[in-house]
């Protein structure tokens, strides 16, 4: 896209270039001034005009390539947030497996000793 802005950018200012040149060089009068100078001026108008559509391309292709990217990271977050969810409840499930071994263990002896103690 920006290559083909380019190409007619250039070819613009060749032909505004060259009628440009004849145009000065017939400036005996102020006429023929008064074109030379709009030549000028259409040409640098021309070549405005082709820098902003060059500009703009370059900033759509920008924009795509902006949201190609964010939508990878996206992705990627997305995937990266649910394996740490699952490991999470993985490791609470351990943990909590973990604390009800130990536990139960401690509790069935108190409740010996409760049972085994004389009662006053």
């Amino acid at each position: 896209m920006a290559e083909e802005t380019a190409r007619r950018a250039t070819a613009a200012a060749r032909r505004t270039d060259g009628e440009g040149e004849e145009r000065f060089l017939a400036f005996g009068d102020m006429e023929g001034l008064m074109r030379a100078n709009q030549a000028l001026v259409d040409s640098t108008s021309e070549l405005g005009r082709a820098w902003l559509v060059c500009w703009q391309e370059q900033f759509v292709e920008g924009m795509e390539l902006t949201r190609e990217v964010l939508e990878r990271q996206g992705t990627f977050l997305r995937s990266s947030l649910e394996r740490l969810n699952a490991q999470a409840a993985r490791s609470a499930e351990v943990t909590s497996g973990m604390a009800d071994g130990y536990l139960a263990p401690l509790r069935e002896s108190r409740a010996a000793e409760r049972a085994t103690r004389p009662s006053a």
